[in-house]
């Protein structure tokens, strides 16, 4: 689980008295410990897993399968406990959702990258909702896009013509699904993803989004006059 990744990169280590650690007072080298913890929490946090080992005798990729939560992964642990927010009497500004994730396939000769992002719904003033309210209802199974249509829509959704009836099934059930609505970028290709689908062994890099953003990151958009 990434809450284990958490606890080993934050956990106390031990310096020993070889050169690890030179005291600023004394100028001699001696043991000592060193920790970390978080004093602040951005409003957006990249994970990045350690999915490639190379020395100069081997190099393999890393598959192991880190479990990682889709919504409410809670950061209160990792603050230190002396932070501002652990005045806070509710969860609510250490709770972060999923918003997208890059996936590396293939191994450290050659591979392929393809991303998967949550799509948020913005309110008729612009301004990008939290809630998970879109669940892609609008959007059009594979193969029913025409050129005027996708040019208007900016919507490109679906595979080619070539692709069989069974994954076209698939990715309309998914827009028709009432689950937050996922997109799989794969090159050119753009097409829904179940959420269930979203944690695999292929996951490199997280991005995640605090529900209590601060007012100046949340996005705004305005129209042309």
């Amino acid at each position: 689980h990434i809450g284990s990744c958490l606890a080993e990169f934050f956990k106390e280590q031990h310096l020993d008295a070889t050169g690890c650690w030179r005291c600023p007072v004394c100028k001699e080298e001696r043991e000592g410990k060193q920790s970390m913890s978080l004093w602040d929490l951005p409003d957006f946090l990249v994970f990045n897993f350690k999915r490639f080992n190379a020395s100069s005798r081997w190099s393999e990729k890393i598959t192991t399968l880190v479990d990682f939560p889709v919504t409410g992964l809670n950061m209160r642990e990792w603050c230190d406990k002396n932070s501002p927010l652990r005045h806070q009497s509710s969860d609510e500004p250490f709770m972060y959702d999923l918003i997208g994730v890059v996936n590396h396939m293939g191994d450290l000769e050659t591979g392929h990258y393809i991303a998967a992002c949550k799509a948020s719904l913005c309110s008729p003033d612009g301004t990008e909702e939290v809630a998970y309210s879109f669940n892609g209802a609008n959007t059009k199974a594979p193969d029913t896009f025409d050129e005027e249509e996708s040019t208007s829509s900016g919507w490109r959704i679906g595979r080619s013509k070539e692709k069989d009836s069974s994954t076209k099934a698939a990715s309309k059930a998914v827009s028709e699904s009432a689950e937050p609505l996922w997109l799989k970028f794969d090159d050119e290709l753009v097409e829904p993803v179940p959420p269930r689908n979203i944690v695999t062994d292929a996951a490199y890099v997280l991005f995640y989004k605090r529900r209590q953003m601060r007012p100046s990151n949340i996005a705004k958009y305005s129209s042309m006059d």
